[in-house]
């Protein structure tokens, strides 16, 4: 007697369903798929103790004949697809046609369905697979589908269900998921007889945003700037990095519409954030529209995995959206209206601060005040901390620091001049005060006329800010309109020294490399040799040497002069991992940047260090020019604002009867 044989229907269907169903936040999705095919504007679902008890998905689509509903309970039976070449192309949600057997197979179905065009509907139910009921009714146009004593039959599955807790959250996720994809559709949900959201169709993306996440977070979520790459385009919405979070629950990723859990997606997404989040993620709604034949669905019975002709371009594309929206950082935009400045705001101000430009120009060139009346100045001038004008940094032969080493076509030249320009860069700064013509060579390498104390006309956030005076000699104290706003000076100049750094570091390619006097052995697995073997060229591209010997062994005989002191195999190793994963490595790019940082935080101004009006005027315009200008290489903000109802609560001014 033959000891194989096929499996009872049943019991493979109930076999399916464990690869499609997980718990009921799954039935949902894919009763929800389902409903959006077949051109559905209005959803309600309804869920009895986490949807274990009762699950309901109701919508008002086309609906199905009583054939239809018949055969939708079958494995494999679909409307989405009909021929082999279908699959390269998918513009449905759903396609399969499992999810429906596998539900029947495991719990109790009733299916209530009818056209617009017909005067009857049809009641189906079924239960273990098994159509038990089957007669016409009358119905709304659309379909309802009821799921009852989810896994009733297969306890194994059910035993390993979360709390109802648990269970109704992850509900709620997949409305939220759906809801932001398809604004146009109206949604509500019902937990245990209580209405928990009801979204009417919005207009806009923005729209159910502001619904689904409320006011607070809606409030830091800007625009992505669309995003053409080749075929590739993104868009959608971002938050600023002052708003994160400590989990992924607040990043949507969607393919054509389609809900989708993507690691190239994601790497990128971390990427693009990498320097402001410190282990924390973002909230980022993102929109993906690629060409149907460059994107494969058909990985997963869930659906959720999908595969790139081109992940390369897909992560580039991610990647520059969100680099190009973060560089503008939109959160920081002035809304206040500049104003001139009142004589009461004046009086209040120390006289160091408002020192005229005229009278800081001449005590800096040595000559007499043309107000020798104001002897206050006199007194706080420190004439003994400044170095005389012939002692200047900037008449000095060295490459200053922001200043850009000169293009040129051969590119040994340029790699001498990055050498010679990372070399000669400042790595530290005694903590005097700097003239006004010594913070414009810093900062921009070109004379400026004194900048005015007010508030500038025609310039961005920080040149608009009222300057009030510097506290702790580190934090630069400013106004707007009702609002404090406190600036790191360090933190600020830091931003603009690496921005200048990384341009000049990024004309540099191939990098330059400094030769081992003892060759490393790096001995690889057979799966890492290979990776290495395809990646060559993108290691000798950052500067290493590597020698084949043989038997999955290299000679490393080179590494970039960038990297001193690291444990190259280490480093290499993690990159083949990385690169045989994704396709993509990051280690040498976040070394880069973290010396860069270094580097950009030696030379900057320091904690500790006065300013005088002009001098922060200038900063603020330089930053006003940078990228990325909310935070400073390492993460850390930039400034921070504190609001007048922040200031009333303190004061307990809000909230008190009686005080006034």
């Amino acid at each position: 007697m033959s000891i194989i044989h096929v499996l009872p229907q049943a019991l493979s269907n109930q076999l399916a369903a464990g690869e499609v169903l997980e718990r009921a936040a799954s039935a949902i999705k894919e009763l929800i798929e389902n409903s959006l095919d077949a051109g559905a504007d209005s959803i309600e679902i309804e869920v009895e103790d986490g949807g274990k008890k009762r699950l309901s998905v109701c919508d008002n689509g086309c609906g199905m004949t009583q054939e239809d509903a018949k055969l939708c309970v079958l494995r494999h039976a679909t409307s989405k697809i009909h021929t082999t070449d279908d699959l390269a192309a998918i513009a449905t949600m759903g396609f399969r046609g499992e999810a429906l057997a596998s539900m029947a197979a495991v719990s109790r179905m009733t299916i209530t369905t009818q056209r617009p065009e017909d005067e009857m509907g049809t009641f189906l139910r079924i239960e273990g697979s098994e159509i038990i009921d089957c007669r016409e009714t009358a119905a709304p146009s659309g379909t309802q589908i009821v799921i009852e004593d989810l896994f009733f039959n297969t306890p194994a599955r059910l035993k390993f269900l979360k709390t109802t807790a648990t269970e109704v959250r992850r509900i709620y996720e997949v409305i939220e998921q759906f809801a932001l994809s398809c604004p146009e559709v109206r949604w509500k949900l019902t937990i245990d007889g209580r209405v928990k959201c009801d979204w009417p169709s919005h207009n806009s993306l923005q729209d159910r945003a502001l619904a689904v996440f409320g006011r607070s977070l809606y409030d830091n979520l800007y625009p992505i700037d669309y995003t053409v790459l080749g075929d590739v385009t993104v868009d959608g919405l971002f938050c600023s990095p002052d708003y994160s979070q400590s989990s992924s629950g607040r990043i949507f990723t969607y393919i054509n519409h389609r809900v989708v859990k993507d690691k190239t997606i994601q790497s990128a997404i971390n990427q693009a954030y990498r320097e402001f989040l410190h282990g924390k993620l973002p909230c980022v709604v993102l929109f993906l529209t690629i060409p149907l034949d460059q994107v494969d669905v058909n990985v997963h019975p869930t659906k959720h995995e999908v595969r790139f002709q081109t992940p390369d371009n897909v992560f580039k594309a991610v990647y520059r959206a969100l680099r190009q929206s973060l560089e503008k950082t939109p959160w920081i935009q002035s809304q206040s209206l500049n104003f001139p400045p009142t004589k009461q705001y004046l009086d209040m101000m120390p006289t160091e601060s408002f020192r005229s430009p005229e009278d800081n120009m001449h005590r800096v060139l040595g000559l007499a005040s043309q107000h020798p009346s104001a002897p206050i100045n006199a007194r706080r001038a420190e004439p003994e901390s400044m170095p005389p004008a012939s002692e200047s940094r900037t008449s000095a032969p060295e490459l200053d620091v922001f200043e850009l080493p000169p293009k040129t076509e051969n590119p040994n030249i340029q790699r001498e001049s990055i050498s010679n320009y990372f070399e000669q860069a400042p790595t530290d700064r005694p903590p005097l005060r700097l003239t006004p013509a010594q913070l414009r060579s810093e900062i921009c390498n070109e004379p400026e006329p004194s900048l005015p104390l007010e508030p500038s006309e025609s310039h961005g956030y920080f040149s608009s800010l009222r300057y009030i005076g510097q506290h702790a000699l580190t934090y630069l104290i400013c106004a707007d309109g009702d609002s404090i706003v406190i600036i790191d000076q360090h933190a600020a100049h830091e931003r603009i020294n690496f921005e200048r750094l990384k341009r000049v570091a990024d004309d540099v390619l191939p990098a330059a490399s400094q030769g081992l006097l003892f060759p490393l052995l790096l001995q690889l697995d057979t799966r890492l040799s290979d990776i290495l073997t395809e990646y060559m060229d993108f290691f000798e591209k950052l500067g290493f040497q590597i020698d084949e010997l043989g038997n999955h062994a290299h000679a490393l005989r080179a590494v970039p002069e960038c990297l001193v002191n690291y444990d190259y195999t280490a480093l290499i190793r993690d990159a083949l991992i990385d690169l045989g994963d994704s396709g993509r490595a990051n280690q040498f790019e976040d070394i880069r940047d973290n010396i860069l940082a270094t580097m950009a935080c030696h030379s900057s101004i320091r904690s500790g260090q006065k300013l005088s009006p002009e001098e922060v005027r200038e900063l603020f315009r330089q930053m006003d020019a940078t990228g990325f200008r909310s935070n400073c290489p390492h993460g850390r903000p930039v400034h921070f604002v504190l609001s007048i109802s922040e200031l009333e609560k303190r004061f307990l001014r809000t909230g008190y009867s009686g005080l006034h």
